[in-house]
């Protein structure tokens, strides 16, 4: 019987182990991110800090992450029109990044085909500017400093009409991010664990 409760202690150690490994190796991670004009020359880099934990990647309603969550943001705009400049936390209030469905962080994400609902055919690609796929951005606080106008878009001004319209180009993570669960997944893994606890008691009963 000994031997039988050590396996299932195993069992239950290993299910915890994978329930918790996303978290665990979830944490700070810091994303490049490049701009380009309508030209296709990178005119905006930027460098974002944040918990991968922030980011979601099945949201029902889209919603902004406040800056104060945010580790660190340091953007640079250069051979813009008007607009340039180097911006940090303190020019804006929020940042929007998100994806409609779950992506790999460990690659470029712009690009990356991004399945919305349960229809393979349903594909999108991340980045696309009708926003079905996701949206980045940040939102500015000042009317002259850099801002999201619509999903993966900025303008670099928007208080005059020779500003720079400028689209995500590149989002890439500088470390590896663990894939945040999906709730069924934490069902499944909290289910297994709850069995085999119970199959524990039983054993120790008899």
């Amino acid at each position: 019987m000994m031997n039988s409760l050590k396996k299932m202690a195993g069992a239950a150690a290993v299910l915890c182990a994978l329930g918790m490994a996303p978290l665990a190796q979830a944490g700070l991670v810091t994303f490049d991110i490049k701009w380009s004009n309508g030209n296709g020359v990178d005119t905006a880099f930027a460098e974002l800090t944040l918990d991968s934990l922030l980011i979601d990647t099945t949201p029902s309603v889209p919603h902004a992450i406040d800056m104060a969550q945010i580790a660190s943001l340091k953007l640079t705009v250069t051979g813009a029109a008007v607009g340039n400049g180097v911006f940090g936390k303190q020019d804006f209030s929020s940042i929007l990044f998100y994806a409609r469905a779950p992506v790999d962080f460990t690659r470029e994400l712009i690009g990356q085909r991004v399945v919305v609902g349960t229809n393979p055919r349903d594909a999108t690609t991340y980045g696309d500017a009708d926003g079905i796929s996701g949206g980045f951005g940040f939102f500015a606080k000042e009317l002259t400093t850099p801002s999201v106008v619509r999903p993966f878009a900025m303008v670099t001004d928007r208080t005059v009409d020779n500003a720079d319209f400028l689209t995500v180009r590149s989002i890439l993570a500088r470390d590896t991010v663990s894939a945040v669960p999906e709730p069924a997944t934490w069902a499944m893994l909290l289910g297994g664990l709850a069995l085999v606890t119970a199959c524990v008691r039983r054993k120790q009963r008899t």
